[in-house]
């Protein structure tokens, strides 16, 4: 219910429900946050990565398995409430601050949850207190695990919106035979573009080779931008160009507003 109360920052742009991104999005993490659990849970038993590092005792004996429950319990109770501070979020989730009634109610929950795993001995649960080494162990996982949570969501936020399948299928990027994916093609129509706004006359595109075709395109920008800034400063420093730049801004029509003035 906290999150309610929640301190975010609202969207910039006119929104809607994303049901697509919002399903998604759950089964990815969920499918992560999931993976993580069973990897913790091979480690923890059929290895001794855990007591060979850290020096905690060993979860492998059959007689351990309810402690085992326990620092499962843990795993999966932090991580998948520490996912709220993810979804939350736009940006890195460790760059919004969240509300203080969230941090206060994640905090006293798993407070609660460590004690229990730490120190419960329930046999109606089939769950025995692991120590705090254990708890420990088990907080720097997740911690350690929650960090790519962020690039995940923002991996899946950007193939949803499309702008990565416009350079796969529409512009065909990824399987262009062209050197350097095309890019003296995409300055070449640069050029065009610039010697066409300046009035120029475009040349014929035949008439490039293999081996000259970036010379000229580089003299043709050059051109261009060598006009263009004729332009600018014949606009702002002589009293003609500046009457016709405030003429064209406002609309107007400077032969008519000349015969008004000869007549």
């Amino acid at each position: 219910m906290t999150i309610s109360k929640d301190r975010v920052k609202p969207s910039p742009l006119p929104d809607s429900w994303k049901l697509a991104e919002i399903f998604v999005t759950g089964i990815i993490l969920g499918c992560y946050l999931a993976m993580m659990t069973v990897i913790f849970f091979w480690a923890a038993y059929e290895t001794d990565f855990f007591p060979r590092t850290f020096g905690v005792s060993s979860l492998q004996q059959k007689d351990d398995y309810r402690k085992l429950a326990s620092a499962i319990y843990l795993q999966v109770s932090t991580i998948s409430q520490a996912l709220i501070f993810v979804t939350r979020s736009r940006s890195w989730s460790f760059v919004e601050q969240p509300g203080l009634l969230l941090v206060t109610a994640f905090v006293i929950a798993q407070l609660i949850a460590t004690l229990i795993a730490v120190y419960a001995n329930w046999s109606f649960a089939a769950v025995e207190g692991v120590g705090w080494g254990w708890a420990g162990v088990i907080w720097l996982y997740n911690l350690i695990f929650y960090f790519p949570l962020d690039p995940i969501k923002f991996v899946i936020r950007y193939a949803l919106s499309g702008k990565a399948w416009d350079l796969v299928i529409e512009q065909r990027i990824a399987f262009t035979r062209k050197k350097d994916f095309g890019k003296e093609e995409r300055e070449l129509k640069w050029a065009h573009a610039q010697r066409t706004l300046h009035g120029l006359h475009q040349p014929d595109t035949k008439m490039f080779t293999e081996r000259n075709s970036f010379t000229e395109l580089n003299q043709m920008a050059e051109e261009a931008k060598r006009r263009a800034e004729i332009a600018r400063l014949r606009e702002f420093t002589t009293l003609k160009g500046h009457v016709e730049s405030v003429v064209r801004k406002k609309g107007l029509d400077i032969e008519t507003i000349q015969q008004a003035y000869t007549v």
